[in-house]
């Protein structure tokens, strides 16, 4: 019997400031039983933009929390980082993220040592303020991702978004005790279902990383889908309790200190 409980679906990774169709789109994810947004802004530019969006969308029920971090993909200006310090400082931050290690674009030794650094810098200022971790660390920047981990022992909310990896390390990710974003990609795509099967189910989030596409037909992602993405859960991997409520409670755990609810 499942959890008699109000429904919850967390998507833990939405880019606001990149969706279509603001408020039809974050109503179309209410109506589909999608109540708690993180937001991921990838640099101060992006988080100002995310806060104009939210002042266009406060009238709408739902419930979100925040998360700002200098993506690895992306080069940045050096006042980028002094600039993400002071938005820490001052805004409701809940997470950094997603920061990381590049597998998608080819770095220079400058652009190299320059994300080397960064990323440094803010998994320190996730240890000092006790902040969930959003990692983009895929493919072969897994492994060197979970070596430079090792400096900061005490970051255990720590997040691996939209996981690619070898067995054997997704394996000493779930030892660490850190999280694993799971996408729509695994109705269609059996390297994820793959993923699914080695992770224990409290350590798994949902997330649709919106709006990246997660299909073949390159259509742009929306949080309603991971409506669509219970179903297929609790129809295709059934347990004594539904996937919304477990991933939900994961989410909770991951973003929310002791002391902060949501």
């Amino acid at each position: 019997m499942w959890h008699n409980v109000l429904m919850e679906i967390w998507d833990t990774h939405v880019h606001l400031d990149n969706l279509e169709s603001l408020p039809n789109t974050v109503k179309a994810a209410t109506l589909h039983g999608v109540t708690h947004w993180v937001l991921i802004a990838t640099g101060p530019a992006s988080y100002h933009r995310q806060s104009q969006c939210l002042t266009r969308l406060r009238h709408l029920p739902w419930h979100f929390i925040r998360s700002i971090g200098l993506h690895p993909e992306y080069d940045y200006p050096p006042e980028a980082i002094v600039e993400t310090a002071r938005l820490i400082a001052h805004e409701p931050i809940a997470a950094i993220g997603e920061i990381g290690l590049p597998t998608y674009r080819l770095l220079n030794r400058q652009e190299f040592n320059r994300n080397w650094e960064r990323l440094y810098i803010q998994l320190g200022w996730a240890e000092q303020k006790d902040l969930a971790v959003i990692i983009h660390a895929v493919h072969t920047s897994a492994e060197p991702m979970l070596r430079i981990l090792e400096e900061f022992p005490d970051l255990r909310r720590l997040l691996f978004h939209w996981l690619k990896a070898p067995d054997e390390i997704v394996q000493e990710i779930i030892r660490r005790g850190y999280f694993v974003g799971v996408t729509p990609d695994i109705t269609w795509r059996s390297r994820d279902r793959r993923l699914w099967d080695q992770l224990p189910p409290s350590r798994i989030v949902l997330e649709t990383d919106s709006p990246w596409t997660h299909h073949p037909d390159n259509r742009p992602s929306s949080p309603a889908q991971l409506a669509d993405l219970v179903t297929y859960l609790n129809h295709t991997y059934p347990q004594k309790f539904d996937w919304a409520w477990q991933t939900a409670q994961n989410a909770r755990e991951l973003f929310c200190r002791k002391d902060r609810g949501l």
